[in-house]
């Protein structure tokens, strides 16, 4: 059993066994003294001792022991002590000198008890000695207390003699004060620092410093001897005085504080003191004189400032190294979730692992979680997917939604599955509401410890992860030979969101306007009126069109949804100021909204802003929304969309039938038209399931009241077909390539001019 058990079955135990151990342990003490020979006034005395090392640890179990019958009966044993060794010096016969010395004990117990608790101790468990703690330990702990304790002796002038009296006091001012430096405050710091670590060496060579310095101090020691030897008057026998070496001491003292763990660097320290004050023993008898006496007080004052120097040395360093640990534990955590970041990731791969596999975990619409409910709730899904992944994987995380993973366990081939299956199938509840986040799984193999092997293992599975999202692939993937085609993909891909950003940035926007007709006979009775869809290009920095496929991808990723429409929603409204006389002849123009726009609050405040200038009114403006986004912030999406409504705005759901799952969430949704995903207009008309699909959205159109467009139509046998289910209007190719819309705004006024209109 260790020494910090022995210790705890102590605190446990109960008062009296409490009491019995502490006392004992004075009692041993009493009988360790330091002797020497003084003479006041006659009265001499050779059996005194220069420290009370009992009344050291008297108050230090003052100052700790919160049960004070503990302290009470710590005090009686001590006593009782005291009572044998006078009537063994007494011939066993009892005097008033006994009464006297028992109201003195009492005394000792009432004012240790009231100097402890102005020294605002004992407290609770767990709460340590502080530097501030310091100043009143020195001033009350090594001078007050022991100076009141020294005034009451003078009262054995009732028994004795006047120069009995003051030697009295002599002796116990000087006894009780290096008994409280010997013993109270290093006992008091090896008790409450018991169960902490020791502070961590910097350097496994730190014991030569320890050698070269206690080479130094017997070398310097050695000298010293040899050369008093030499020269002492009449051959005397030369009497070391060892503090003239306090500063090698102080060397040696401040490496153990340093170094060694608390319990011996108090050991230590109060070792050292105590033979500093033996070594003064021999000097001490000169104190009846006036040099005599304050040559001691200058020794006992070097002492007590080479205890409250020491002390505070070990408390900063004790501090400081616990700050840089504490700090470093925080860059080891992400500050938001408080889950082991990338950081704590590189350390960890520095041990042994189960295996050399690392996979990285994305989980999609995390970031429009953060953006609709904020970071507490980001933080609490966070730490709920670490919490039930922390059985098979270690968590690290990386980002928003973003987690590198080490296994476990060795033998385990199905993990990487059981980790995205577990995942798929948790509800994080958010606002009161249950939401799964889809897992998209990347999978390397590493080779090494060093952090540049783990940071090319954590790029590669991060490309796996971002590569299975693109593809909506629910299936881990793999490191394999074509990851560097995958690499190079990337890499592309993070070019154009920069060169896209910059695009955004510089105004470098084209709109583009695809019209969008209606099926039934009668609804287009103006032909110059203009009705579609506003699609968005970019022009790169030498002036050629980039692509949606190119840059809408990679903007997304990078959190830019919302900037993509606020200067989709800015070029519009430029090229409508700059064609007044086209105005009249927009119907409705279509404009899309991102996911990441639904969720943001300043992109909802640009939005009005913009709004409250617009050239068309809101009667002629419809916003479209996939499907998937406003599923996935329905509470943000219904909020926005609802305002813009009020506003007369129209309000379309793009890519419909991509999401059938979530009908009854897209009942909350205010909505005006339902876009058909052409993915399932183009083979309508084989009359397959894709027929069945376009007929069930054009039910769920009428039950919502909503209108249905079609997309992608490049036939008329796709028109017929969708004319015989009730879809009322079309978009696509049969009608209209994209067209750039400035083209069609002059067009249209052309047209208009031409036919006198």
């Amino acid at each position: 059993m260790t020494s910090v058990d022995h210790v705890e079955r102590l605190r446990r135990a109960g008062w009296v066994t409490r009491a019995v151990a502490l006392g004992g342990l004075c009692l041993l003490l009493q009988q360790v003294p330091v002797s020497y020979r003084i003479d006041f006034f006659g009265q001499v005395s050779d059996g005194a001792s220069l420290i009370h090392l009992h009344a050291g640890l008297l108050l230090a179990i003052a100052l700790l022991e919160r049960d004070r019958r503990v302290v009470a009966g710590c005090f009686l044993l001590t006593f009782a002590g005291w009572t044998v060794r006078q009537l063994y010096f007494n011939d066993w016969r009892p005097g008033a000198g006994l009464f006297w010395g028992g109201a003195t004990y009492a005394f000792a117990l009432g004012w240790s008890l009231a100097c402890a608790r102005w020294m605002e101790w004992p407290r609770p468990d767990g709460q340590r000695v502080m530097r501030r703690d310091l100043v009143r330990f020195a001033g009350i702990g090594l001078l007050l207390y022991p100076l009141v304790l020294a005034l009451t002796g003078f009262s054995i002038v009732m028994l004795s003699t006047p120069g009995l009296a003051v030697g009295t006091v002599f002796q116990m001012f000087f006894a009780k004060q290096l008994g409280v430096a010997v013993v109270t405050l290093p006992v008091m710091v090896a008790w409450r620092e018991r169960g902490h670590p020791a502070p961590r060496t910097a350097h496994a060579s730190h014991w030569l410093w320890l050698v070269v310095l206690a080479a130094g101090l017997a070398a310097s020691v050695w000298a010293t001897m040899f050369v008093r030897e030499v020269f002492g008057a009449g051959g005397a026998n030369p009497q070391l005085v060892l503090m003239d070496y306090r500063f090698a001491l102080l060397l040696v003292l401040g490496w153990a504080m340093l170094r060694l763990p608390s319990h011996w660097a108090m050991a230590a320290l109060s070792a050292t003191l105590l033979m500093l004050v033996g070594m003064v023993a021999g000097t001490a008898e000169y104190a009846n004189s006036a040099v005599g006496f304050f040559n001691l007080l200058h020794v006992t004052l070097e002492l007590n400032i080479l205890l409250l120097v020491m002390l505070y040395l070990w408390l900063t360093h004790r501090d400081r190294q616990e700050l840089a640990e504490r700090l470093s534990a925080e860059t080891l955590r992400d500050q938001v979730t408080g889950l082991p970041n990338l950081k704590a990731l590189r350390e960890r791969v520095s041990r042994p692992l189960a295996r050399t596999e690392l996979g990285y975990l994305l989980l999609d619409q995390t970031d429009t979680l953060v953006a609709g409910f904020g970071l507490d709730t980001q933080a609490q899904a966070m730490d709920a997917t670490a919490r039930r992944l922390q059985d098979l994987v270690e968590t690290y995380y990386v980002g928003t939604g973003q987690f590198a993973l080490l296994p476990q366990h060795a033998g385990d081939p199905d993990l990487w599955e059981r980790v995205v299956a577990r995942v798929e199938h948790a509800e994080i509840d958010v606002g009161g509401r249950p939401i799964r986040l889809l897992p998209y799984l990347g999978v390397a193999v590493f080779n090494g410890s060093h952090a540049r092997v783990v940071d090319r293992a954590v790029v590669t599975a991060s490309h796996l992860a971002f590569e299975a999202r693109h593809h909506g692939e629910l299936r881990p993937r793999y490191h394999d030979a074509a990851h560097s085609h995958l690499r190079q993909t990337q890499h592309r891909q993070l070019h154009d969101a920069t060169e896209a950003l910059a695009s955004l940035r510089n105004e470098r926007v084209v709109l583009y306007f695809q019209p969008i007709r209606e099926l039934e006979d009668g609804r287009d009775a103006d032909p110059r009126a203009l009705t579609g869809e506003v699609l968005c290009r970019l022009l790169d920095e030498r002036g050629e069109i980039m692509s949606p496929a190119r840059f809408m991808a990679p903007l997304e990723a990078a959190g830019r949804g919302a900037e993509l429409d606020l200067a989709v929603m800015r070029a519009l409204f430029r090229l409508l100021r700059k064609s007044p006389d086209a105005l009249p002849h927009c119907r409705e123009i279509a404009i899309n909204l991102t996911g990441q726009s639904l969720a943001s609050m300043s992109f909802q405040v640009e939005l009005r802003t913009l709004l409250a200038g617009s050239p068309l009114p809101m009667s002629a403006l419809c916003f479209e929304v996939t499907e998937t986004a406003a599923i996935s912030n329905t509470a943000a999406a219904s909020h926005l969309l609802a305002d813009l409504r009020a506003l007369g705005c129209r309000i379309a759901i793009d890519d419909f039938g991509t999401g059938m799952q979530s009908f009854a969430r897209l009942r909350e949704l205010p909505v005006d038209v339902i876009k058909i995903d052409g993915s399932f207009v183009r083979n309508v008309a084989q009359l397959g399931k894709d027929y069945a699909v376009v007929q069930a959205s054009v039910a769920v159109a009428k039950a919502f009241g909503a209108a249905t467009v079609a997309e992608f139509v490049e036939d008329e046998d796709t028109e017929f077909c969708l004319r015989r289910l009730g879809v009322q209007r079309v978009q696509g190719y049969l009608y209209g390539k994209p067209r750039p819309l400035a083209e069609v705004l002059s067009d249209a006024v052309t047209e208009a001019t031409a036919s006198g209109g």
